[in-house]
């Protein structure tokens, strides 16, 4: 029982930690080691006749799940994840009959990613989902881009109608110094987000929420 009680009051604290990251600077930041899974669930669904979709990622979420949350992402993130285990938590929501429209997936850079991933997980979520990617930066250094990120612009011209695609990088480069410089969106490594970054990523992966609806599929180009 001890260990019990010991458990819920680590997850309490975590969630109250999560829960301030988007109110108050200088608060704690949540935990980017490798062991915990951190969840999230979304406080308004874009996807009015099914599932609010699901972030699925590496540590980069930690900190923003609240803002994602609050934009419409249910998120499910663990430090140094990779792009095949983020897989098996799409098989694992499969089985419970719980993925939705839209599935968004940014872990590649632990570990890379590679054209037969990236059809696994099309296999998996089927013709009538989307994957959503994200473009990281190199967990490593910090620096942009992370390898293989020319493997998602593929997906995605091979893939139109299956595969959308956000430039994290391109869209946070002007802003890719660490706190406490103006205007900084990152921690001192380069590659997590600070509480502004935070809010911006979240607004960013914003932009395609409309692909949660169920039935609507990314444009081709």
């Amino acid at each position: 029982m001890i260990g019990v009680r010991q458990g819920a009051v680590a997850l309490v604290g975590l969630a109250l930690s999560l829960g301030c990251a988007a109110a108050a600077q200088g608060a704690g930041e949540p935990e980017y080691g490798c062991k915990d899974v951190h969840r999230g669930d979304a406080q308004v669904n874009p996807n009015p006749r099914g599932r609010a979709p699901i972030a699925i990622g590496d540590s980069t979420m930690n900190l923003p799940i609240p803002n994602l949350n609050q934009v419409g992402y249910s998120v499910n993130a663990r430090g140094c994840r990779g792009f095949r285990e983020s897989i098996s938590v799409v098989e694992k929501l499969k089985r419970k009959h719980r993925l939705p429209h839209l599935v968004l997936i940014a872990a590649y850079s632990n570990g890379g990613v590679n054209p037969d991933l990236i059809q696994s997980a099309l296999d998996v979520l089927g013709r009538s989902r989307v994957l959503l990617l994200v473009t990281e930066y190199n967990a490593d250094n910090g620096h942009p881009p992370a390898p293989d990120t020319d493997i998602l612009f593929k997906a995605r011209r091979q893939f139109p109608r299956r595969i959308a695609l956000l430039d994290w990088v391109k869209y946070s480069r002007a802003h890719h110094a660490a706190e406490p410089k103006p205007g900084a969106w990152f921690l001192p490594d380069l590659y997590h987000p600070n509480y502004t970054g935070a809010d911006a990523y979240a607004q960013f992966l914003a932009r395609d929420l409309p692909l949660a609806r169920d039935g609507r599929f990314p444009p081709s180009r």
